[in-house]
């Protein structure tokens, strides 16, 4: 369940959703449970002086499109900016929900990550959880970041990415852009990745008018909302953010002090051990003719396999990411 802001006017309705899968169409939906008006605020009942009391037909609706005893534990977190400061801390102290443990993926979800997660949705988690620039790595995105993501609907997502999305300052909206559409890759000045604010501004902008066109006629991305034959409302936001604000102002001293702590980070993401038959397969080549190439003949042989099977081009996204792991292995021969 979510909360939903439709935009209205010079004003904001806020609409309670709730995403559920639809087996005609194979996809997921999302459904009304409670329109909340303009003032969700008025929901909540302050008469009595001690805690607030939530609505009873609200929680009532609530209750049973499934959340069932939980109602007010759901409301209290949708609803939580409409309390006061003093209301949320007394809410946090009475409650008594603990921590979930994270459980190691089963192969449904696996299967449900490829198939539900989009690449434009890895690419902002990998950006909002990183602050990576450079997507070039986002093979590295751990799957647990995307697991609350399933069993959403499209709609839901994107107003989960615009709550994420509160914790980037403004001077870093336009950076964001240029970071989850990817836009590097039109450049090939070697500091793109990390001041892409000394970049053509007006090369810049074109590709991303273009990337948002085609994202806005990406049939898989919008599964279970209607084609509106116009920019679709979730993406007006990011053109927003590149054109109405401004690069974050830099010097060669705050340039000088990033780079260097960036050189100097060891961190590494546990390796996966492939098998010479994983990597003999995805290569198409036997693990002997591999370990018999250069590096430049090695390079060329990944790219092709990386233009079949990177999902932009309609490839699978997790052998994508097997392409990778196998030839980070292969290439570290050639860095002893």
């Amino acid at each position: 369940m979510y909360l939903a802001r439709i935009i209205k006017g010079s004003g904001v309705k806020y609409i309670l959703r709730q995403s559920f899968f639809d087996q005609k169409q194979g996809c997921y939906l999302f459904r009304q449970v409670y329109d909340l008006g303009r003032r969700p605020a008025d929901f909540i009942d302050r008469s009595n002086g001690a805690l607030p009391v939530l609505n009873s037909q609200l929680e009532e609706a609530v209750a049973l499109a499934g959340a069932g005893k939980r109602a007010s534990e759901v409301l209290e977190l949708l609803l939580r900016d409409f309390f006061t400061r003093e209301e949320q801390e007394r809410l946090d102290r009475l409650s008594r929900r603990r921590p979930l443990a994270i459980q190691p993926f089963s192969q449904e979800e696996e299967e449900r990550l490829a198939r539900e997660v989009h690449l434009f949705d890895r690419k902002r988690l990998y950006y909002l959880r990183y602050g990576a620039v450079d997507q070039s790595r986002i093979h590295r995105l751990h799957k647990k970041l995307c697991r609350p993501l399933l069993g959403q609907c499209r709609d839901e997502r994107e107003y989960s990415f615009m709550d994420q999305e509160k914790i980037l300052s403004p001077s870093e909206y336009r950076t964001y852009v240029f970071a989850i559409f990817n836009l590097q890759r039109f450049f090939g000045e070697s500091f793109a990745p990390f001041m892409p604010g000394a970049l053509d501004l007006t090369q810049m902008a074109d590709q991303l008018v273009e990337e948002i066109c085609r994202l806005n006629e990406d049939k898989s991305f919008w599964a279970g909302l209607p084609a509106n034959g116009s920019l679709h409302p979730h993406l007006r936001r990011y053109l927003v953010m590149f054109f109405d604000y401004e690069f974050a102002a830099r010097s060669f001293k705050a340039d000088f002090a990033s780079q260097f702590t960036e050189n100097h980070r060891s961190f590494r993401w546990p390796e996966k051990t492939r098998s010479n038959v994983e990597v003999s397969e995805i290569f198409g080549k036997t693990m002997a003719d591999l370990q018999q190439m250069t590096q430049k003949e090695l390079r060329q042989l990944f790219r092709q396999r990386a233009k079949e099977l990177h999902p932009d081009s309609g490839g699978d996204h997790s052998r994508f990411i097997l392409l990778a792991e196998a030839y980070a292995r292969l290439q570290k021969r050639f860095e002893r």
